[in-house]
């Protein structure tokens, strides 16, 4: 048996617009006034489990819309796919934030005007304007939610029961641990080792001195 514990928040997940909807007039700054008549099919690259029939089903009953998914499994290949793809093939992206500003500052994705987005002003303000989305004030993204990370053990082989992530940099269980295989993992190590520079600065000498426990702590 598994058990499962919360762990520190990860970036919210947005959405990118890469290719404007059609629409009436433009603003001052080129943005889309008001949402004109749809194209039909909306081409949308996402997480597994990002377009669940639930609330696909009810999106186009009401606009008459399609979805089309493009499921992705990490965020490399979800830039990647918009670049050799994006504009003509793809129309969205619901990418983490390891990969938007990569979108963005890459010219992958446009601005969207988010005073188009029903109830916008009333989602949470680490939403509205997060850095991963929002770039010298313009908008390229829409972001919907966080999610925590997870620390799961084998409790027949883990004891004491972890109280924090110290667990999985432990010469414990040096060779028994794994982490997911992205770049973004390199945040988590740094969350934990900035704890320990402020709680034990012999400690964080320590682990300075051994990298190759702290940029790979987990091996498949």
């Amino acid at each position: 048996m598994r058990k499962i514990r919360k762990g520190h928040v990860l970036v919210a997940v947005l959405a990118a617009a890469l290719c404007v909807p059609a629409s009436g007039a433009g603003t001052a700054n080129g943005l889309p006034s008001k949402i004109g008549k749809g194209e039909g099919k909306l081409t949308m690259i996402a997480w597994e489990g990002y377009l669940d029939a639930k609330w696909v089903k009810p999106f186009v009953k009401q606009t008459g819309c399609k979805i089309q998914p493009k499921y992705a499994g990490t965020s490399d290949e979800m830039v990647t796919l918009m670049r050799t793809g994006g504009g003509g093939q793809y129309d969205m992206v619901s990418a983490s934030g390891d990969a938007s500003l990569r979108l963005v500052y890459g010219k992958d994705v446009q601005p969207v005007n988010v005073g188009l987005v029903p109830g916008w002003k009333q989602f949470f303000k680490a939403f509205q304007s997060p850095p991963n989305n929002t770039v010298g004030g313009q908008h390229y993204g829409i972001s919907l939610q966080w999610g925590p990370n997870t620390l799961l053990y084998n409790t027949k082989k883990v004891k004491p029961a972890p109280t924090s992530w110290s667990a999985i940099y432990s010469s414990k269980y040096k060779g028994r641990v794994t982490v997911p295989n992205n770049p973004i993992q390199i945040a988590d190590v740094a969350l934990y080792l900035s704890t320990l520079l402020w709680q034990d600065a012999d400690t964080w000498g320590a682990l300075a001195d051994a990298p190759e426990r702290t940029a790979t702590p987990a091996q498949s």
